[in-house]
């Protein structure tokens, strides 16, 4: 019997989504908080998580990896498990959930298709655009796509549908008419917009309350229909400390992965970085944290911001933040972000490389990144030259045991 969309929405906004006994209570997303519901309803199901700290962190970025995975979990549980082999386990393990999300199609026509295996790519923001595709894909295969005449109207509604990308129009415009990712208030989609971790939990509730398909209570009646989330205000320039940047630019991601742009077009794979670091020694910033830990070779707590990784990453991180100003804290792996100092440790806490983080994912609990750090192997002479790698692989550790060497994280961005 062909289906009856808007008998659907109708039931759908009618159907409570309801909190599941014990379901986890985070200390930052109250009972009145936007997300509440949705937040508590995902965490319940296992599809979020929250922090050690019980915290949510809503307004977090998700990234593409992050909202990847948070999907498979939602709607490919049992495509999950057939993808637990070694084969892919041993690529992350996360690659099971990629690999369900694909053999379902799920993926199809988001920007970063052909990207999963690419840790960097993966690891950025996810747009309006992509969260619009991948529910897109979705809810067709699950068999709720909007009618035509409800994507018209939609079309109708959106204030910048002619600027929006030809590939994404009919994922906007379904996302739109299905009431799960809706406008802003001027009538805009805005879809180049980045999106946070209560908004992809918002979406992944409206989807499940809108499809039935959660395997738990979803269709357990409510008398009144449900709160519509609030749709976000469209993000305006962000709250300054009253710091900048060394090039005098606000403290955000992106100027930040500007200046590391700038010092790989200066120091190039297979370059050199010549005689260490001199002006490492007035890093007071950075040489807080880093002469902190035992050196790896002495046994000393005093682990060089001269010379070596340890020079390097001083010089990076002064480029980017000068070298007072910006004290460095040390924060949770999972909240590196682009410009963040990382620090290897071994299982008697000495420093076994110092390094600048330029992306990270997070899948579960493995978290990765790439780095951008130099090492003494190429060392040649009196020069003290140091071979600066633009790496474009990662460094990985799950669940450390003790005496396993583990990766610190230390940050210099404003609280």
């Amino acid at each position: 019997m062909k289906r009856l969309c808007s008998l659907v929405l109708a039931l759908a906004l009618c159907l409570g989504l309801c909190v599941p006994a014990g379901a986890a209570e985070f200390s930052d997303v109250p009972g009145a908080h936007t997300f509440h519901d949705a937040v508590v309803w995902c965490s319940g199901q296992s599809i979020v998580n929250g922090y050690e700290d019980n915290t949510f962190r809503p307004a977090n970025t998700v990234s593409r990896s992050n909202f990847t995975v948070m999907l498979s979990r939602a709607f490919f549980a049992a495509d999950i498990e057939k993808y637990k082999n070694p084969i892919y386990i041993s690529s992350g393990t996360f690659w099971a959930n990629y690999q369900a999300m694909m053999a379902n199609q799920a993926l199809n026509n988001t920007s970063f298709a052909d990207d999963t295996d690419n840790v960097q790519e993966m690891s950025r923001s996810i747009s309006r655009y992509d969260m619009a595709q991948l529910i897109t894909n979705i809810m067709t295969s699950q068999g709720f796509p909007a009618s035509s005449s409800d994507k018209s109207a939609a079309i109708a509604k959106i204030t910048d549908y002619n600027n929006i990308p030809s590939q994404y129009r009919d994922a906007v415009a379904n996302v739109y008419a299905l009431g799960i990712i809706t406008g802003y208030s001027d009538g805009s989609f805005s879809g180049e917009v980045t999106m946070n971790r209560g908004q992809a939990a918002v979406v992944i509730y409206r989807m499940m309350q809108y499809s039935g398909n959660s395997g738990g209570n979803i269709t357990n009646p409510d008398p009144e229909t449900p709160a519509e989330p609030e749709t976000p205000s469209k993000p305006s320039q962000p709250e300054q400390t009253g710091k900048t940047l060394a090039n005098g630019k606000p403290v955000i991601e992106a100027n930040i992965l500007e200046l590391l742009s700038e010092l790989q077009a200066k120091y190039p794979e297979h370059t050199s970085f010549v005689n260490g670091y001199s002006a490492g020694g007035n890093s007071t910033d950075v040489r807080t944290p880093v002469r902190s830990y035992i050196n790896n070779k002495s046994g000393l707590r005093n682990t060089s911001t001269t010379h070596g990784c340890g020079g390097w990453a001083a010089l990076v991180s002064d480029y980017i933040f000068g070298q007072t100003g910006f004290p460095a804290r040390k924060i949770a792996t999972a909240d590196a972000r682009p410009g963040d100092i990382g620090i290897s440790v071994d299982g008697n806490g000495k420093a076994t490389h110092i390094f600048i983080i330029t992306s990270r994912a997070q899948h579960n609990d493995e978290c990765q990144w790439t780095e951008f750090d130099s090492t003494d192997a190429g060392t040649t002479g009196p020069n003290n030259t140091y071979e600066i790698i633009w790496d474009g692989g990662h460094s990985d550790w799950d669940n450390p045991q003790p005496g396993d060497w583990t990766v610190d994280v230390w940050t210099r961005y404003p609280n």
